[in-house]
């Protein structure tokens, strides 16, 4: 179903749509909303412009990373080759990308890599209390406050955890699904 009024209202309504759910995301740990919340309003804005654009296009948006580099030279260290990539793909990447010398690596994001990031995250949190002798799950948090955030902890690594398989796994149902 593509009509110019929805592809146009997509276009405007998915950064909403993130933004929303990141705010719901760190709001969670001391008000309703948390990981399960904010990863289906952010899931909400990729299953919409899924539905405008195709699956191909989703991906090709927001799933695929480009990479510029140089080709490593036998010679030289690997810590002076880091700092070059870095320098192309951060720095200067518009400029840069155009030379001879770079070559471009195109990388996919598959919607399983960010379920096992997600279910990593949320795991992890967890060993952090057996780590230091307390239950699973124990929480842990900073000594220092971020203004937007509050006190870091293990708990807002949960809701990272959890947010970030939510989104996973609806991706993943919704390009199994719009493919048939």
């Amino acid at each position: 179903m593509k009509t110019v009024i929805l592809a146009v209202a997509i276009r405007i309504l998915i950064p909403i749509f993130i933004i929303f759910s990141v705010y719901t995301l760190f709001r969670g740990h001391n008000h309703p909303g948390g990981g399960f919340i904010g990863g289906l309003i952010g899931a909400i804005a990729f299953v919409f412009h899924t539905m405008t654009h195709g699956p191909q296009q989703t991906v090709d948006t927001f799933l695929k990373i480009n990479l510029y580099g140089y080709p490593r030279q036998p010679n030289q260290s690997r810590s002076l080759y880091l700092m070059r990539m870095m320098r192309v793909n951060v720095w200067r990447r518009r400029k840069m990308a155009y030379h001879p010398e770079i070559k471009e690596r195109m990388i996919r994001v598959e919607p399983i890599y960010i379920i096992a990031t997600g279910l990593l995250l949320a795991a992890g949190s967890g060993v952090v209390g057996l780590v230091f002798g307390q239950p699973f799950m124990h929480a842990y948090w900073a000594d220092f406050y971020i203004p937007i955030i509050g006190k870091p902890g293990t708990p807002i690594l949960f809701d990272i955890g959890v947010y970030l398989l939510v989104i996973g796994v609806v991706l993943k149902i919704t390009f199994v699904m719009s493919e048939e």
